[in-house]
């Protein structure tokens, strides 16, 4: 297009330009950005450390007791009349659904606090 620039509009950008002089600050939001950093990874890592774990237990004699465990989960809460209503409600009406939704709670928690 074109090369030519305005040059009271370049002269209002080279005006208003200053440099950052405050080093507190910077320093202050790098700190907070390393610090998320390192709370994710070893997030990352606890949950890696849990699923190997996870495995190796599923792989031994306990897979009878993670079986046992599992039909605990799938237990319902309350008998609900209604074939589509009972349906619906599935996925809450079960003691899994209930850690679900506590697990979900404390992980929105969480997020607003960190943020």
């Amino acid at each position: 297009m074109s090369d030519e620039r305005d040059p009271r509009l370049e002269a209002l950008f080279a005006h208003s330009e200053q440099d950052l002089v405050d080093d507190d600050y910077t320093d202050a939001v790098m700190f907070r950005i390393r610090r998320h950093r390192r709370n994710a990874l070893i997030g990352r890592f606890g949950a890696v450390a849990l699923l190997l774990i996870l495995e190796l237990l599923l792989s031994s004699p306990l897979q009878n007791s993670a079986t046992a465990l599992a039909e605990t989960l799938s237990t319902t809460l309350f008998e609900v009349e209604g074939q589509w209503l009972a349906f619906a409600f599935a996925p809450l009406n079960s003691v899994a659904g209930v850690i679900g939704l506590l697990l979900l709670g404390a992980h929105f928690m969480y997020r607003r606090r960190t943020r």
